[in-house]
């Protein structure tokens, strides 16, 4: 019994000290694509672009959970590039090189993710700006997000 007993009390030691960031993603029934928006929780903080404020640092019991969320290792987050991302405008435009940020370059900047050629076919993007569906600019999607914390997720949740 002293020997679970121990084993017990260093599981809870162990757990109490090894830190998971965790992205969540959001689904907007106005929108035909299924993740609309993406967050990442890291240290007790939720990080993101947000329309209003641009690249910000809230309190993560201040921002609902995400309608899907995916534990990742904190060692996955480059802090000093996430912060980085602090600050800065928002970007309409989901320009990848240029001093604005967008949910999913906040992100994916923060876990050293390259940009890929987005495309915005089947998004409610080209409602507004029917130009876009040609484009192949590079960027990141939450849908990209999405995979690679599922390549990396050590715990996934749907709702």
């Amino acid at each position: 019994m002293r020997k679970s007993l121990l084993l017990s009390l260093f599981g809870l030691l162990f757990s109490a000290q090894s830190f998971a960031a965790v992205l969540h993603f959001y689904s907007n029934p106005r929108v035909p694509q299924p993740l609309f928006h993406v967050t990442l929780e890291y240290k007790s903080y939720v990080y993101e672009a947000d329309t209003r404020e641009g690249g910000r640092r809230v309190p993560a019991h201040h921002l609902p959970a995400g309608h899907i969320r995916v534990e990742i290792p904190d060692e996955l987050v480059n802090e000093q590039a996430l912060l980085g991302q602090m600050g800065l405008p928002f970007d309409y435009n989901f320009v990848w090189d240029n001093q604005k940020t967008y949910c999913s370059k906040l992100v994916g900047i923060a876990l050293n993710m390259k940009p890929l050629p987005m495309s915005f076919a089947g998004t409610h993007y080209v409602k507004y700006y029917p130009d876009w569906i040609h484009r192949n600019d590079p960027g990141i999607s939450p849908d990209q997000i999405l995979e690679f914390g599922l390549e990396h997720g050590l715990q996934i949740y749907p709702q």
